[in-house]
């Protein structure tokens, strides 16, 4: 299809005849036009982890399966990771880890604990949005922390880069991950341990995704760009626009996955990002993996291709797709906050610099 893969065409940029007096006016209009804004303020980073730190487990969303996470707890302790967690972390009210009183407090514990190195929730699902105002974001801006996760664990990466400029990390979860029967798969556990621990970043500042050779990265706009990351779930930075919680998209890199959302779906919500201004002026846009998410050939609908090709064909910066990261098996962890080079025409996506901060 036009556009899918090929380069960008811009019209080429000039004036028609007109009066002297109305270029006159025109031209002084142009001194007076504001300069681009500045680049987004550098981001906290968390500690390196290294053997012997320790690891609180959290419920801010869905409820935990016990065995999943039981086996989890083992391969981090394996590691040399010691791992705590409140003995209500399996908690149930209705679809959600328990309350939103007990999931914010046991957040806010695993912050504020000077004991405690890294906030690992074990799964997403739904929740962190009805818990958001029951944070206290002084103290997590006082206590950075490595926090992973993905899916409904959106709500906190939003949250935390707005409220508190703190680099997160859109990672696998412990109980679809480290909890799973066969661990974390080669290809996941070599991005999740590269962005976490300080032995992995000694050595070299930046990194390139190397993509499955099954699932090679595709483009809808050509061009290179730098900014640091932000996003994550689509459903989640959609429901978060309006409110104080929705991100900043301008000079970063914005990240977009899914799953069991329809065409249409996807749409609508890419049209609520387009309407609240999240998508004029990105560095670039990196398109993840929309797993379950396209039409069934019926003709009844917009195909998931057609959907991005109205959105992102002819856009003035760089995007790319097909990006392993998502509610996928193969799901490379993404450094929220830190700066990325995305170069479409290479299919590349390049961290810049370490994600953590070494001792």
């Amino acid at each position: 299809m036009a556009g899918y893969d090929g380069g960008l065409s811009l019209p080429p940029f000039g004036t028609a005849a007109m009066p002297r007096r109305l270029l006159t006016l025109v031209l002084l209009v142009s001194v007076v036009t504001p300069v681009a804004a500045a680049p987004p303020t550098p981001a906290t980073k968390p500690a390196a982890l290294k053997p012997g730190d320790t690891i609180m487990l959290v419920a801010p969303s869905g409820e935990l399966v016990s065995k999943r996470i039981e086996l989890a707890v083992e391969r981090l302790e394996e590691m040399g990771f010691k791992v705590v967690f409140q003995e209500d972390l399996y908690s149930v009210r209705g679809y959600l880890g328990g309350t939103d009183e007990r999931r914010a407090a046991e957040l806010m514990r695993a912050f504020t604990d000077p004991d405690v190195d890294a906030v690992f929730p074990g799964t997403g699902g739904y929740g962190t949005m009805r818990m958001l105002d029951l944070l206290d974001f002084d103290k997590i801006r006082a206590n950075p922390k490595v926090l992973i996760g993905f899916s409904d664990i959106t709500g906190l990466h939003s949250a935390l880069a707005v409220k508190c400029n703190l680099a997160t990390f859109h990672s696998p979860n412990p109980q679809w991950g480290l909890g799973s029967q066969s661990n974390l798969p080669e290809f996941s556990a070599k991005y999740f341990w590269r962005c976490l621990l300080a032995s992995e970043n000694r050595d070299a500042t930046q990194f390139t995704y190397e993509p499955p050779m099954w699932s090679p990265l595709g483009r809808y706009a050509s061009g290179v760009a730098e900014g640091p990351l932000c996003g994550g779930n689509l459903s989640l930075i959609a429901s978060l626009t309006g409110s104080q919680y929705q991100i900043d998209t301008d000079g970063r890199v914005l990240f977009l996955e899914d799953v069991n959302e329809a065409p249409y779906r996807i749409d609508r919500m890419l049209r609520q990002l387009q309407l609240s201004g999240q998508l004029d002026k990105p560095a670039a846009v990196v398109l993840g993996q929309f797993s379950k998410c396209d039409h069934d050939g019926d003709g009844s609908s917009l195909s998931l291709v057609e959907v991005f090709l109205d959105y992102f064909e002819k856009t003035p910066y760089p995007v790319v797709c097909n990006f392993p990261a998502g509610h996928v098996t193969y799901n490379a962890t993404l450094p929220m906050g830190v700066p990325v080079r995305i170069d479409a025409d290479k299919r590349e996506v390049t961290v810049l610099e370490n994600p953590v901060l070494l001792d």
